[in-house]
């Protein structure tokens, strides 16, 4: 059924109001805000239950990572060529965006924070992710950024130049309900 300002009974209080609402909407047309209007089916509406993941697994460019929050304490394990970390709690450090949740730890610090070197941070989105009720996974696809920051120590003169880098790794993997 496509409706149309015709379909309706010249006399009807509907399409005096539907005129009236055309004269100030603008953008739509006459059909489309009939659509909006009216209704689409017979059946009542049914509201689909859903869950959010709380376990990731994601793998790219050689790194794994592996983000849980269960009994609500924050776990993340990294893996790559050179190094194998666990993280929890504060360690790990998250962040609400407009595009997703950033999570962000510390990969490696200097040896001697007095004398100065890099800091490398792995920070990674994770999209807002649904699942229906009973789905226990999905697939993702997301982005992780190796961001490494030159830090002076107690050196008394500042560093110049940029003082980041930033490397960054497409991520596929897993997102489940446990």
């Amino acid at each position: 059924m496509n409706p149309n300002l015709k379909d309706i009974s010249v006399n009807s209080s509907r399409r005096r109001i539907l005129k009236t609402a055309l004269t100030f909407v603008t953008g739509l047309t006459t059909t489309s805000l009939l659509s909006f209007l009216m209704t689409k089916s017979p059946k009542p509406a049914q509201a689909i239950v859903v869950q959010r993941p709380n376990e990731f697994e994601l793998k790219g460019e050689g790194i794994y990572i592996k983000y849980s929050i269960l009994n609500g304490v924050s776990q993340l394990d990294y893996r790559s060529q050179n190094i194998s970390q666990h993280f929890s709690g504060d360690q790990i450090k998250t962040l609400a965006t407009d595009i997703g949740t950033l999570v962000t730890v510390i990969i490696s610090k200097p040896p001697n924070p007095d004398l100065g070197g890099n800091i490398v941070k792995l920070s990674f989105l994770l999209p807002i992710i649904n699942l229906v009720i009973g789905t226990k996974e999905t697939t993702v696809q997301t982005e992780a950024i190796l961001t490494t920051e030159k830090t002076s120590g107690f050196i008394r003169t500042p560093l110049l130049g940029q003082l980041q880098s930033y490397q960054t790794i497409v991520l596929k993997g897993t997102a489940r309900y446990r």
